[in-house]
């Protein structure tokens, strides 16, 4: 990241997308004159963390070079009964409270207020209307025959790394269990789901605009 910001990445015009893991680190390769435009994909707080827990124990628990017998054999529950899972991630992400110990609803409205003003949000459950709302959004356009299978691909989950897991069953003993590490996440999740449908006017206006129906002003 710090490269990138040296070399001048937003300045140079190179990159159509940055995509990071560290938001508030990333946001330092922008400018004022070169400004980013953050843009997100949402998971289900439960569907994310049970994920994480079969993706990290099959790939590198189970995995021969990395093999840690303990976490091998460990199961879902012991993991987050042991502290080891995830703890509102989504809501640290945001805030940039990753090593805090306990979050309060001080960081929940922050984060809140972050996507409200900054992001155009996208659900992985509504992901035919997240990525055609991206698409028209930035301006992207597929074109070659192998944008099209790729983009075919994503919408359809057909793609090699994806990770096969079993559902928990929301009300369960588990799902209650994940919920309770992840309760600002859940209430931020809420709240991106409102956002995505209130977001649903930008796109209405921009298709009266561009029908010619109503003026842009």
């Amino acid at each position: 990241i710090e490269r990138a910001r040296k070399l001048g990445l937003a300045e140079s015009g190179l990159a159509d997308v940055v995509v990071g893991t560290l938001l508030h680190q990333v946001s330092t390769v922008f400018t004022e004159e070169n400004k980013g435009r953050m843009f997100t994909m949402f998971r289900h707080p439960v569907d994310r963390a049970v994920s994480l827990f079969h993706f990290v124990q099959d790939t590198h628990w189970r995995n021969r070079e990395t093999f840690q017998k303990e976490l091998s054999s460990l199961t879902i529950e012991e993991y987050f009964k042991g502290g080891l899972a995830e703890n509102n991630w989504m809501t640290r992400f945001l805030t940039n409270e990753l090593t805090k110990g306990q979050l309060t609803t001080e960081d929940l409205s922050k984060a809140k207020e972050i996507l409200r003003r900054k992001v155009l949000v996208g659900l992985l459950n509504e992901k035919g209307e997240s990525f055609a709302r991206f698409e028209k959004y930035f301006g992207w356009q597929l074109k070659s025959d192998s944008e099209q299978d790729c983009h075919e691909k994503k919408l359809q989950w057909a793609w090699p790394l994806k990770h096969r897991h079993d559902d928990v069953d929301e009300g369960s003993p588990l799902w209650d269990l994940i919920v309770a590490h992840n309760i600002y996440d859940m209430e931020l999740y809420e709240y991106a789901e409102v956002l995505f449908h209130e977001q649903r006017n930008i796109f209405d206006r921009m298709e009266y605009i561009n029908r010619g129906v109503i003026q842009n002003t």
